[in-house]
């Protein structure tokens, strides 16, 4: 098919000209020659050139593969893969997905959204052409490109390389996430300090390493098919054929009142918290998402978030107390973006140790009003992300303190049986005492504070030298006085007598 005559023969004529480009560059075995390849790109480019509001971003005209700052070849997508927006409380999803619904127009009657894990990994695409696997792309944002990641996903676990009851159709996208186990991410001696980083690092890799791959699973979460409109069963047609699906943990049905859908909510989450303790895989919340593909056009989305689904994010479990000596900031490679990042004394949670935490930006940083030797509660998010919720109350900004231990105070009983005993009066709690700062504080110049004897030894100094230079200018202004006195008692003697002498001559 050379002649386009409407968008959809442009947009079939695309896939097929991808999938001979992956022959013919992935597989080294071509099935058409050149001549009959170049008659289909110009007829891409003819198309494209009257129709300049339809070209596809992942067209084989628009596409530049090239390498990005890692050695990792980029390739173009046809539709971004966005985050979602992250809530806390049943009202909150409640209120969201019924905004989505009226400013997409969405009729209640048998409307329902799926609700299913949220593992947190990396986000993998993965595009099928007639049956075989073509593309593989990792990282997710607004952009319209991924870092190219086909060598690593032929290891990982759950990804079928052919699916025999795709060869008839031209693109298939699966979506999901790529995760470690927690069984495998124990077992793993280059593990890092949680599993997303874990996962992270391994399809960040130039060169794809066997047996690290195969420790990680694929998950999907969106099928991007003809002719398939509905969610939740597009995900149990994925079982069968070799992927591995998370399963869901129950669905919503929009046509319940806002309280009802409330209620049924509140339900989901305690019950999934529950059995998050039993599962093998990390995760941090769940999901709520429209189970009609057919909406996510109409509901769109933001430069950051796809609107059709949100994320539930549970409340964290591990939590710590400990000291803020700080931040430093990181500078984002591609984006240029300024982050801020909290130091604090080593805590433990989970099973692993963090010292620092991402703060986000200067503002949001800002407004937690850190001061260095603060105490401060950090906790683990989804028992993944370790982040500072804040100052602890009623606790002081400074260093760790010794404890002055009170005297126990001893109540004499009163002669008088008969009359109530007196209670002793508290004592007003006195300052606590700093202590010597040994070391510099990040973001601040070192502070060094004497200790109270010292400071006694240089008080008791400054008071003898005091009254030591007030006796000599006493003694001084004394002698200056005789001085003067001596001096006007001359004058008055002296004065009469040269008075007579002048006066004779």
């Amino acid at each position: 098919m050379n002649r386009i005559e409407n968008f959809d023969d442009y947009r079939a004529l695309v896939d097929v000209v991808k999938m001979h480009d992956y022959r013919y560059f992935g597989l080294n075995n071509p099935t058409i020659s050149d001549e009959e390849y170049d008659a289909m790109y110009f007829a891409l480019q003819e198309y494209e050139e009257q129709h300049a509001d339809e070209v596809l971003p992942d067209s084989p005209t628009q596409q530049c593969y090239s390498e990005n700052g890692n050695g990792k070849r980029t390739v173009a997508r046809r539709t971004a893969c966005l985050s979602m927006k992250k809530l806390h409380d049943a009202k909150a999803v409640v209120k969201y997905l019924r905004a989505q619904q009226r400013a997409a127009n969405i009729s209640s009657m048998g409307t329902m959204v799926a609700v299913e894990w949220k593992f947190d990994g990396e986000t993998v695409s993965l595009v099928y052409r007639q049956g075989v696997l073509a593309e593989a792309t990792y990282g997710h944002g607004k952009e319209l490109f991924g870092n190219d990641c086909l060598e690593h996903i032929k290891y990982v676990q759950g990804v079928p390389s052919e699916v025999s009851v795709w060869s008839q159709y031209d693109r298939v996208e699966v979506r999901g996430e790529v995760i470690i186990s927690f069984e495998e991410f124990a077992r793993y001696s280059k593990a890092g300090k949680s599993p997303r980083s874990t996962s992270n690092g391994i399809m960040a890799k130039k060169v794809a390493v066997k047996d690290e791959c195969k420790r990680l699973e694929f998950h999907p979460f969106r099928l991007i098919m003809d002719g398939v409109t509905m969610h939740m069963l597009a995900m149990l047609t994925l079982t069968p054929i070799g992927f591995k699906t998370s399963g869901f943990m129950s669905a919503l049905n929009l046509e319940k009142s806002d309280a009802e859908l409330e209620q049924d909510i509140e339900n989901i989450v305690c019950t999934a918290e529950v059995e998050r303790e039993s599962l093998p895989y990390p995760t941090d919340g769940l999901v709520f998402k429209f189970d009609n593909y057919e909406y996510y056009d109409c509901i769109g989305q933001t430069d950051h978030d796809a609107k059709y689904n949100c994320a539930f994010k549970f409340r964290p479990v591990f939590k710590a107390v400990t000291t803020y000596r700080g931040h430093h900031t990181t500078i984002g490679e591609k984006t240029g973006k300024v982050t801020y990042v909290a130091d604090f004394d080593e805590v433990e949670m989970n099973g692993h140790r963090f010292a620092h935490a991402n703060c986000g930006s200067e503002k949001t940083f800002t407004q937690k009003a850190l001061v260095p030797g603060c105490k401060i509660e950090v906790s683990l998010h989804g028992d993944v992300i370790v982040c500072v919720d804040g100052k602890v109350e009623n606790e002081p900004c400074t260093e760790e303190e010794p404890t002055i231990k009170e005297e126990p105070r001893v109540i004499e009983q009163d002669i008088n049986q008969g009359q109530e005993q007196e209670v002793e009066p508290e004592p007003i709690p006195q300052p606590k005492p700093k202590r010597k700062r040994n070391y510099p504080q990040v973001g601040e110049p070192t502070i060094e504070e004497d200790s109270e004897d010292d400071t006694a030894k240089g008080s008791k100094g400054m008071g003898v030298k005091t009254v030591l230079a007030g006796a000599i200018a006493v003694l001084m202004a004394v002698s200056t006085g005789v001085v003067m006195l001596a001096f006007a008692g001359a004058a008055v003697l002296f004065m009469p007598m040269l008075g007579g002498v002048y006066g004779k001559e």
